[in-house]
C-alpha cells in the first residue's frame, strides 16, 4: 500500500486585494507497485477530487450571496454621546461661536441609505497613526492636528471617511495644514 499526499492552491485577486484557496488530500492508493500506470491513475484522481474541492470553495466565495455580506454594512462603532451630540450640533470654539461639523460647509460622507455618516476606513486611520509618527508627533499631538484641521476636536477612530480624506491631505500637501494660520 502506498501513501500519497496531495496539495493545490489558488490565488483569487480583485481590487489589489487577495484572498488564498488551499487543499490538501492524503489518501493511500492500494495498486501494487508493480503497476505504475496504476498508481499515476489513482494520483490522478486524488488530485481532480482535490481540484474540484478548490473550485467549490472558489465558488462558494465569489457567489452573490457571499459577496452580499461582505457588501454589507459593517456594524457602527458605538461613540459616547458627547461625540455624537459634537458631530451633529457642531463644537464650540474657545470665543463661544460653534462650528459646523463638516468643513467648507461641504457634508460629511453618508452611508447609503441610512443617513449615518461612513465611518473612517482602518487603513486610513492607520495611514494618519504612520504620517503622525514620521512627522515625531504622539498620538495626542496628531489629534490636536486634526482638531485644528477641522476646526473640531475628534478622536482619530471617530472620523468619517470624508474627514480622514481631509486630515491626510492636509497633512500631505506642501500646504499649511490649519486654515487659522493664514490670515
Amino acid at each position: 500500500m502506498l501513501k500519497v499526499n496531495v496539495g493545490l492552491s489558488r490565488k483569487v485577486s480583485q481590487d489589489f486585494n487577495s484572498t488564498g484557496f488551499s487543499v490538501n488530500l492524503e489518501g493511500e492508493v492500494c495498486v501494487p507497485l508493480d503497476d505504475p500506470e496504476g498508481i499515476v491513475e489513482k494520483v490522478k484522481e486524488l488530485y481532480d477530487l482535490a481540484e474540484e474541492a478548490l473550485n467549490q470553495q472558489v465558488e462558494r466565495y465569489e457567489s452573490e450571496s457571499a459577496i452580499a455580506s461582505r457588501d454589507a454594512e459593517p456594524p457602527h462603532r458605538q461613540a459616547p454621546a458627547r461625540s455624537q451630540q459634537n458631530s451633529r450640533n457642531g463644537t464650540a470654539n474657545p470665543n463661544g461661536s460653534r462650528t459646523s461639523p463638516a468643513r467648507n460647509g461641504s457634508r460629511p460622507a453618508r452611508n447609503g441609505n441610512s443617513g449615518a455618516p461612513i465611518p473612517a476606513t482602518n487603513k486610513q486611520v492607520q495611514y494618519l497613526l504612520n504620517l503622525g509618527k514620521r512627522q515625531g508627533l504622539t498620538t495626542p499631538q496628531l489629534e490636536q492636528r486634526v482638531a485644528d484641521i477641522l476646526g473640531r476636536n475628534v478622536g482619530l477612530y471617530d472620523l468619517t471617511k470624508e474627514e480622514a480624506g481631509v486630515v491626510l491631505d492636509a497633512l500631505t500637501s506642501d500646504r499649511p495644514a490649519t486654515t487659522s494660520s493664514r490670515r
